[in-house]
């Protein structure tokens, strides 16, 4: 089961990166602005922002069998969109279908995987590793495919994918993702309660700065790379090496945890992308772009899985769905904003300053959700004050 689960994992991750560049590109080819771009990455966060909550509810008392069902049929119907009208209006209804279909997924892998025996740290790396493998290959393949056959074959790429998704959740059994029933709790405090756990605080806020910096990314870095001159392949092949960043960081994850604890490495990784984000607009050939990716994807490779343990080691008990929900509600109202904001500012200002701005942001972020002292494992677990 568990090998099925990254198999899926990452198709779907495959998938989900592939789009990235290959709508912003054809958006960019269709005359749209930086602003109408901003919106097109923006609506993906949309119904995610306004549902995963429920969405994190419902895993925990439905299970992850039948989320993944839902979720994987919503998203073939969800890439099949573009195909069957190619435009900028199909690209809006297909970015919105494919954000709230991806919650279904993403949650219920999170939750199953990080409750199998084992090291949870370890377990999270490997899922956090075949996703990364999968944000490498996904650009590779559409962004070869868009440079030869155009954007259709491009989508065709990621129907293929996510159909062998939707298969392979068929076969999982019945009683492969238990429910951890919504009943195990007598009485639930109100979400936003949450809150006062200090360590699921600043998870959350970090796994949003690192969410909303790689959407940024994967938007803005092939519009700003192609006024360099720099090629489609090309661009596809800086993205997918930044994946590959972040992939093998992820190998010596749990090592660097044990040795320097996690608040540590997360406030680094977050100073790592911050620079290097903001050193990018000053370089525009393609060999120090592809060295500042590299640094910013292991930045950003880090965070994202050392906060998600975080939040599922800081969940109350028949709560880690909720939590995860509540997770990618932060996440996406990130994703939502952070491009509708850094639109404005590229309508304005050009391409450059989005980079300069996002940076700053992510060094703001450090200062927040720095730790006071250095904490060791059992107290990064256990302590619950604010």
């Amino acid at each position: 089961m568990y090998i099925i689960l990254l198999i899926i994992h990452f198709l779907i991750t495959t998938t989900i990166f592939g789009l990235k560049p290959i709508v912003s590109l054809y958006a960019n080819s269709q005359g749209a602005s930086a602003l109408i771009i901003g919106m097109l990455v923006s609506i993906y966060a949309v119904t995610p922002m306004l549902t995963a909550l429920y969405v994190g509810k419902w895993l925990d008392r439905f299970g992850a069998k039948r989320m993944l069902l839902v979720g994987s049929s919503l998203m073939v119907f969800a890439v099949s969109i573009p195909v069957l009208h190619v435009g900028l209006s199909s690209l809006f209804v297909a970015q919105m279908f494919l954000g709230f279909s991806q919650i279904f997924i993403v949650v219920s892998i999170q939750k199953t995987v990080g409750n199998l025996a084992g090291s949870r740290d370890k377990l999270i790396a490997t899922l956090s590793f075949v996703g990364s493998a999968g944000g490498l290959t996904g650009p590779l393949l559409t962004g070869f495919s868009y440079d030869i056959l155009g954007v259709e074959a491009a989508f065709m790429v990621v129907i293929g994918l996510v159909s062998v998704a939707w298969f392979l959740i068929i076969l999982l059994r019945k009683n492969c993702c238990p429910i951890t029933g919504l009943s195990e709790t007598p009485k639930k405090e109100s979400t936003w309660c949450l809150f006062k756990n200090k360590n699921l605080r600043n998870a959350l806020l970090i796994s949003g700065m690192v969410l909303y910096s790689k959407e940024l990314f994967s938007a803005y870095f092939p519009i700003f790379a192609s006024e360099q001159g720099i090629s489609p392949s090309m661009i596809g092949l800086i993205l997918s090496m930044m994946a590959g960043a972040s992939m093998m960081v992820r190998i010596v994850q749990h090592h660097l945890v044990n040795k320097f604890g996690r608040n540590h490495i997360l406030l680094l990784t977050m100073i790592m992308s911050g620079v290097s984000y903001s050193l990018i607009p000053f370089f525009y050939e393609p060999t120090p772009l592809i060295l500042l990716s590299l640094v910013l994807g292991a930045g950003l490779g880090l965070g994202q899985p050392l906060s998600l343990v975080f939040a599922l080691n800081s969940s109350p008990q028949g709560r880690q769905g909720e939590v995860l929900g509540l997770r990618i509600t932060i996440n996406r109202g990130a994703q939502f904003f952070a491009p509708l904001l850094f639109g404005a500012v590229g309508t304005v200002a050009g391409i450059s300053p989005i980079f300069w701005v996002s940076g700053g942001f992510l060094l703001i972020g450090t200062y927040f959700t720095r730790p006071a002292k250095q904490l060791s494992e059992k107290e990064a677990i256990e302590k619950d004050t604010v």
